[in-house]
């Protein structure tokens, strides 16, 4: 294998760099040039957005941002200019190159700092007797701003054609004891850890590893713990109103806590399951206003394009109405979410699931969970298979409605349990049902908008020219919404005949029964 041409190493405080600057002097000229000081911040989103496409984004001095590969540290984009220390999303950044790159990367989510580093260091050149350059050192010291930590390494990169160079200089290194090679973003992970987070500490998927010998009370004791730690970690977004993404990844979770309560029967005590159903309920009304008027502002763009240019004014002054009410709603949740009563039951249910005892035993708790898990998902494909086959072109969006629900509730459950099957046919019926839940969404969301444009309609005074110009805008979205639900309607039908068709119901009688 060829010898890489670049290489990292921890600089021990032991570490003698003159003596090692002059030992490698003896083979070759050595040209050191200090380099000016500077201060990085490294960003990406909550969920890592960046960080999982293998890229990172840094903001150098306030006045430039650069988005680059890992680990190679190729630079993919970057941006110069005044005014630019404030971007947060993604629509922050003027238009260009470097905001096409990352809106479809970030979509709604905030950029948050992950860790800033005051940065210093040397470079060194190293050139053969004929004068021309076969290696760079670079000798840096990384500051964690704001704690007293700093990070020494010291990087050689090689030049094409100039191996053996590259290799003769990588001897001198080990040989002043420096053997300890870190990888090239070291200091960004190392910094990140000190704040009591770890690269991909977090994703909006969920994911457990269940065993097949697990009893039914430890896989479902482990499934509500790593949905309560979910709701958590997104409790300080949602209070700090960071992005509306922490209250949908919260009620996610809230919601797969409830279908969970549910769908797995007779495994918890009846008492705790009957208590934390109300409970979670009430906490899903708690938190609905706010995430409903999140989702209608993401329409607005939307909105927009569904009207002429002399009615996009009254979606302007309906966006304003929906903006102020989301304010008085997020403000309300932020005072339940801080209320004694909230931290009390949160801390029951974390008490619960932690507890040694978790109740004694119940009718399914004991039973191997891979055998309560396929009952589990054979059940809910069965109910969906019967109310789909139910649906005709009269029926009503209500019916609509259930079979969205019921298509969520066998999705958690192929979430919860995905571990237990083959990877391969759990990714092909996730994949099928997917695809119903797509079309049965956009059928629902469009329910929804006309339901609330409805209503909003009918609270408008007439008189007003600005009411006038509401009413227009809103009746122009009313048709062009019904339009469309008509045609995710007829969608419907051969979406569902492709996931109720016999392979797939096979499949899963294969897997589950």
């Amino acid at each position: 294998m060829p010898e890489p041409k670049e290489k990292m190493w921890l600089l021990p405080e032991s570490a003698a760099v003159n003596a090692l600057v002059d030992d490698i002097g003896q083979d070759f000229t050595v040209e050191v040039e200090p380099q000016p000081a500077f201060t990085v911040t490294w960003f990406d989103t909550f969920d890592w957005r960046l960080y999982r496409r293998r890229q990172v984004l840094l903001r150098r001095n306030k006045d430039s941002w650069h988005l680059l590969l890992r680990p190679a540290g190729e630079e993919i984009v970057s941006l110069r200019g005044k005014g630019l220390a404030g971007c947060s999303f993604s629509s922050d950044f003027p238009a260009g190159r470097l905001r096409t790159v990352l809106a479809p990367i970030l979509g709604v989510r905030r950029l948050l700092p992950l860790v800033t580093l005051d940065s210093s260091g040397v470079l060194i050149r190293f050139l053969n007797r004929d004068e021309k350059v076969v290696a760079f050192l670079f000798l840096q010291e990384q500051r964690v701003a704001g704690a007293d930590v700093v990070f020494r390494t010291v990087k050689l990169q090689g030049i094409r054609g100039y191996d053996k160079e590259f290799k003769t200089v990588s001897r001198f290194i080990r040989r002043h004891g420096i053997v300890d090679p870190v990888p090239p973003f070291h200091a960004l992970e190392e910094g990140v850890r000190l704040t009591g987070r770890r690269p991909l500490d977090y994703s909006s998927a969920f994911s457990i590893t269940l065993k097949p010998e697990m009893s039914a009370r430890q896989a479902t004791l482990a499934i509500f713990r790593r949905l309560l730690e979910a709701m958590q970690q997104n409790t300080p977004g949602i209070i700090d109103d960071l992005d509306s993404e922490f209250l949908h990844d919260f009620r996610v979770a809230l919601r797969r806590t409830r279908s969970g309560l549910a769908l797995i029967r007779r495994v918890l005590p009846p008492e705790i399951t009957e208590t934390f159903k109300k409970e979670f309920a009430g906490l899903g009304k708690v938190t609905g206003a706010a995430r409903d008027l999140d989702v209608y502002l993401l329409y607005e763009k939307d909105y927009k394009s569904r009207l002429p240019a002399s009615l996009q004014g009254g979606v302007e002054a309906f966006f304003a109405d929906i903006r102020a009410r989301r304010e008085i709603a997020r403000k309300e949740l932020v005072r339940s979410l801080r209320s004694p009563e909230y931290r009390a039951m949160i801390s029951r249910w974390h008490d619960y699931l932690y507890g040694d005892d978790s109740g004694g035993a119940s009718e399914n708790s004991e039973l191997p969970i891979k055998d309560l898990a396929g009952k589990i998902i054979l059940r809910s494909y069965r109910r969906i298979l019967k109310d789909g086959r139910a649906i005709d072109p009269s029926s009503s969006d209500e019916k609509m409605h259930r079979l969205r629900i019921q298509c969520k509730k066998l999705r958690y459950s192929l979430e919860f349990f995905a571990s237990l099957f083959p990877p391969d046919d759990i990714r092909i019926v996730i994949g099928q049902l997917k695809k119903l839940q797509n079309n049965l969404g956009a059928f629902n969301d469009l329910s929804v908008q006309q339901e609330m444009l409805h209503q909003y309609l009918a609270r408008l005074r007439p008189g007003s020219g600005r009411n006038q110009q509401l009413a227009s805008a809103i009746g122009g979205l009313l048709t062009s919404l019904h339009h469309e639900q008509q045609r995710v309607r007829e969608a419907f039908f051969p979406k569902f005949r492709r996931f109720s068709r016999s392979e797939n119901t096979e499949l899963y009688k294969k897997l589950f029964g």
